[in-house]
Formats: structure tokens, C-alpha cells, sequence
């Protein structure tokens, strides 16, 4: 099979999908700013700097066995959102009151949500979107090879005039898919790292020499869930890293289970760090630290794969850029569609 015929068959097969996909993608790089547009209820609620002020709420929380983990406030959410085990939202404001109760799927941000992560089908769609995934970049590449010039010349990329003629429909095609190739396949391979995250990370580490990993012995004494004290262990927290901005609070849901705290340094990129801080029940003794500063080269340059995908870092500018790449996917289907239905008419009434 020609590169020509895979890309097309790719390309009928799998477009639908990929455009989806790229739709849903570009709408939750907005998920915030959407929230508070949807719901008034989320407006008007001030940033809260100190993470100590939430040590009452976050004892209520953990005493409701519903409660999985919190996600603590930041500048363009500035409320605290608490998540169930069943997906469901809590969103409190910067008094500790409740504001909003989002159960899950239960508004159009939630359904693209769960479609962009898992096509709707838990961790088996994750598996499903990576191999879709490999489907795309073999059509992407196989596209590429199919376009690729032997002298580059600044007509190819020029742009026809919007005519419903076949050579018009191929040029329109071939530039935007040529000129928009680095920002489509920025996206799709971050994507496809973090899908197939516990195959690629060694990759990493491996071409980057990253120093054997060392696991760290952790050992919890078991405290009933009850002596949780979150009050203590915030305290405690942002006395040992002073500097540091906590992310997400993982509740307890086992005697044996530490207090977990996510966080960022000043030097990472990912929204919710990759630094970790485990605590005993109590809140007094740090049982185990993890720095992301102190990871190696490259697990630093996977945990840059997030960002990059959903434009945590490069400000306004990068985040429009992801916007328009991902409904660029929908011009191409249409052009690419439509030089395939005029190429099958020509070759029937020749």
C-alpha cells in the first residue's frame, strides 16, 4: 500500500475521531473560564494565598468517606474543588461556604472531559484513544511522505482561492496540513506520551541517563482515620517547604494511609507539580519528601509533556495557538473530504 492509499484510508477511517477529539480538546484548554462563565455561583471568589486557612473544611471533608482528593485554588480557579470517588465536584469558596455541587456528567464541560481522557469508557477508552492515537500519527507521517517536495518552493504553500475545484481542494489540504504539521504533531505525541506514560518514561530516562531510580522506604503507622489532622499537617507543610505552591491534597482512605500532599517548585511547568510530601495521620512527622527538581534529566523533560498539551505554561499566546491547532483538524477532514468525493466524480463520468 502507497503512502498516498494509507493516508487516505487512514484518513476516511479515523477522521471523525480526530476531529472530535481535537474539538473537545481546544474547548477544555477554556475549562475554567467556562465554568465561571456557566455557573454564577463560581464568580466572585477571592484567591486565597495560605493553604493553612482550609484546615477546618479539609478535616470536614475527610470525616465524609465520599471524598477522594481537593484541588487547592489558583489564579484562574480560585475556588477549592473537592472530587468524590464517583466523580462528582464540590466547589467552595474563599470562606470555606459551598457554592456549587457538579455531579459528574452532568453539564457539557463534564461530557467532553471524560471523552477527551477516556472516550467515555474509564481506563479501557485511555488504552483505545492511544492506539487511535498511533493510527493518527501513522496517517499524519504517512501524509507527510505523500507531500513532501522534492525542491521546496514558496508556492506550496501558498493558499488557492476558495473554489470546489479538485486541484483547489488538494492545495488547500496539503498547505494548512504542511504549515500546521509541527502544532498538530506537538499535540499528538505529548498526547501519546502521557497515554503510554509507563513505556515512555523509560525511554527517557535511558536516552537522558537518568541515575537508577532508588525506591524509597516509607513506612506509615497505622492511625485510625479519625486522629486525621489536616489542620496540623498544613502547618507542618508549609514550614518545610516555605516556597512551594500545594496543589492537591489526597485524603486518607485507610488506616495505613499517609497524609499526601502534591506540589509545585518555582522551576516546574506542570500545573499541579510532581513534588509530593507524605505526613503521618497527625500531621507533626514527615514521613517521606520527593523534590521534582531532584529527578533526573529525563523525567524532568516527560513531566513537561502535560503542560505542553494543555497549555500550562507559554501564557495567552500559546493557549490561542492550541486553540486554533485544534480545530484545524476539522479543516483538514472537510478539504480532504471533499477532494475525494470530486476525485471520485471525475473518475466516473471519465
Amino acid at each position: 500500500m502507497s503512502a498516498r492509499q494509507l493516508h487516505r484510508w487512514l484518513g476516511l477511517g479515523l477522521g471523525i475521531y480526530l476531529v472530535l477529539v481535537s474539538l473537545s480538546g481546544a474547548l477544555l484548554l477554556y475549562k475554567n473560564p467556562l465554568l465561571g462563565f456557566q455557573y454564577p455561583e463560581l464568580r466572585e471568589i477571592e484567591l486565597v494565598a495560605d493553604i493553612r486557612i482550609w484546615g477546618p473544611l479539609v478535616n470536614q471533608l475527610q470525616a465524609d468517606p465520599r471524598f477522594r482528593y481537593i484541588k487547592l485554588p489558583e489564579a484562574e480557579a480560585p475556588w477549592l474543588e473537592a472530587v468524590t470517588h464517583s466523580d462528582d465536584r464540590y466547589y467552595y469558596d474563599h470562606q470555606a461556604n459551598l457554592r456549587l455541587i457538579r455531579p459528574a456528567h452532568s453539564d457539557l464541560i463534564g461530557w467532553l472531559y471524560d471523552f477527551h481522557l477516556h472516550l467515555l469508557a474509564g481506563k479501557d477508552g485511555r488504552l483505545v484513544m492511544g492506539y487511535l492515537g498511533l493510527g493518527v500519527l501513522v496517517m499524519f507521517v504517512a501524509g507527510l511522505v505523500q507531500w513532501w517536495p522534492r525542491h521546496f518552493r514558496r508556492q506550496l504553500w501558498r493558499l488557492p482561492k476558495p473554489k470546489a475545484e479538485l486541484r483547489a481542494m488538494r492545495q488547500w489540504h496539503t498547505s494548512v496540513a504542511s504549515l500546521s504539521s509541527p502544532l498538530q504533531l506537538l499535540a499528538l505525541l505529548t498526547a501519546l506520551a502521557l497515554i503510554f506514560s509507563a513505556q515512555v518514561r523509560p525511554v527517557f530516562s535511558w536516552l537522558m541517563n537518568d541515575p537508577p531510580e532508588v525506591a524509597q522506604s516509607v513506612t506509615v503507622q497505622s492511625q485510625p482515620l479519625a486522629e486525621t489532622d489536616w489542620q496540623t499537617a498544613l502547618n507542618t507543610a508549609v514550614e518545610y517547604w516555605p516556597k512551594m505552591e500545594f496543589r492537591l491534597l489526597s485524603l486518607r482512605s485507610d488506616a495505613s494511609d499517609a497524609i499526601s500532599l502534591r506540589a509545585k517548585s518555582i522551576n516546574e511547568w506542570h500545573p499541579n507539580g510532581r513534588s509530593r510530601l507524605l505526613l503521618d495521620a497527625e500531621g507533626k512527622q514527615i514521613v517521606a519528601s520527593q523534590l521534582a527538581d531532584d529527578f533526573g534529566s529525563g523525567q524532568r523533560f516527560y513531566n513537561l509533556m502535560y503542560p505542553l498539551h494543555m497549555a500550562a505554561v507559554g501564557g495567552e499566546a500559546y493557549r490561542l495557538l492550541l486553540l486554533v491547532g485544534g480545530l484545524i483538524p476539522l479543516l483538514l477532514f472537510i478539504t480532504g473530504l471533499w477532494y475525494y468525493l470530486l476525485r471520485g466524480r471525475r473518475q466516473q463520468g471519465n
